[in-house]
């Protein structure tokens, strides 16, 4: 990424995807609230370190696109913040602390880890949601997964560098986690009224 191809008013809008996605992992953290104090304290801290690991990609975009200060531990911060934040959701989302296994493979591998763990959390609510037959927010978790999986030809495509590309790119993003935190808030919303006696 180079200063005059990616404008402030984009690394601004970074910004936006960014709070979304943080919001709609708050609120699947919470679903847990009911099933101990242990669960729904790795779920809320897995959502902070996910979204700390966007915000600190968004800060450095920031910088880069409006004072031309490029800090790349600060870009770095993205995918071990991410992956570790994923396995500790996906523990208390799935209510398995097996799944604390995968952080090891996270020290190793923190892209690929989570890459597969911010999508299976959109899986693990797809099926939450399908068991409470709450169509729309299993419509809008598959919308979203879509959307990000739209995002890899496009960041493929010759023209990836130029302005109208990174748009585009920027603005399906923002609508991938745009449907990923209203899919969140029914879900959460279903939960809240559902009785404490029912099993996810």
């Amino acid at each position: 990424m180079t200063t005059p191809s990616y404008p402030v008013a984009m690394a601004v809008e970074d910004f936006v995807p960014t709070l979304l996605a943080f919001g709609g992992f708050w609120l699947l953290a919470g679903l847990r609230s009911l099933a101990g104090t242990a669960l729904l304290w790795l779920g809320r801290v897995g959502a902070v370190l996910i979204g700390l690991g966007g915000v600190a990609k968004s800060v450095w975009k920031l910088l880069v696109a409006g004072w031309q200060i490029d800090l790349p531990w600060l870009e770095g911060l993205l995918f071990p913040l991410m992956s570790v934040g994923a396995v500790l959701l996906l523990t208390s989302l799935l209510r398995s602390y097996w799944v604390l296994l995968a952080l090891a493979l996270a020290a190793w591998q923190p892209f690929i880890v989570a890459t597969a763990g911010v999508t299976l959390i959109s899986v693990t609510g797809i099926v939450l949601a399908v068991r409470r037959k709450l169509w729309a927010a299993a419509a809008l978790f598959t919308l979203g997964i879509a959307a990000v999986m739209a995002l890899v030809p496009l960041r493929g495509h010759p023209k990836h560098e130029t302005v109208t590309f990174q748009w585009i790119e920027q603005s399906t993003n923002t609508a991938a986690q745009l449907c990923f935190f209203v899919a969140a808030w029914l879900l959460a919303r279903r939960f809240a009224h559902s009785s404490t006696g029912e099993s996810a």
